[in-house]
């Protein structure tokens, strides 16, 4: 159950801005940070237009604090496509907002649809490559950002 994947923190309702660096605390005491890359995502795709497409960097540490710089080149997971409830629910929490890096932008990712048995943008457009690195197309949240988290540090 997702309840068991993040430890909750403090709730928000704020809006998301792009940049906005966050932590999620999939042990305790053991905080990752985000980074809202795009918010208000344009897609063909309704249940994808107007959500959120979020990195998480593999940077940790044992106390919630700003982190000075997360490297583009150490995501922990693949990029995902996420709704508001990390956040509204508390499992999400922001510490700052930062630039979004040019090696931010230019990350090889994409997305596997599954109905059109291609690989997608964040928007749903195809891409005629293999990503170097894929999720499945379809939004998430709090509950699949920490499973793919836990998975990954299992």
């Amino acid at each position: 159950m997702a309840f068991d994947l993040l430890i909750k923190m403090q709730p928000s309702r704020k809006q998301r801005k792009e940049g906005e660096v966050f932590a999620i605390q999939p042990f305790k005491n053991t905080f990752y940070y985000g980074k809202v890359i795009r918010t208000k995502l344009p897609s063909k795709s309704l249940m994808v237009k107007g959500m959120n497409l979020i990195y998480i960097y593999n940077q940790h540490s044992k106390e919630m604090k700003i982190p000075m710089e997360l490297n583009p080149n150490n995501l922990l997971i693949p990029p995902q496509i996420v709704n508001n409830q990390g956040w509204l629910k508390g499992y999400f929490q922001t510490l700052d907002i930062q630039p979004i890096l040019e090696e931010e932008r230019s990350i090889d990712f994409g997305f596997w649809d599954i109905k059109v048995k291609e690989y997608v943008d964040e928007e749903g457009e195809r891409i005629n490559r293999v990503p170097a690195l894929h999720e499945d197309f379809g939004v998430g949240s709090y509950g699949s950002v920490g499973y793919s988290v836990k998975k990954f540090l299992k």
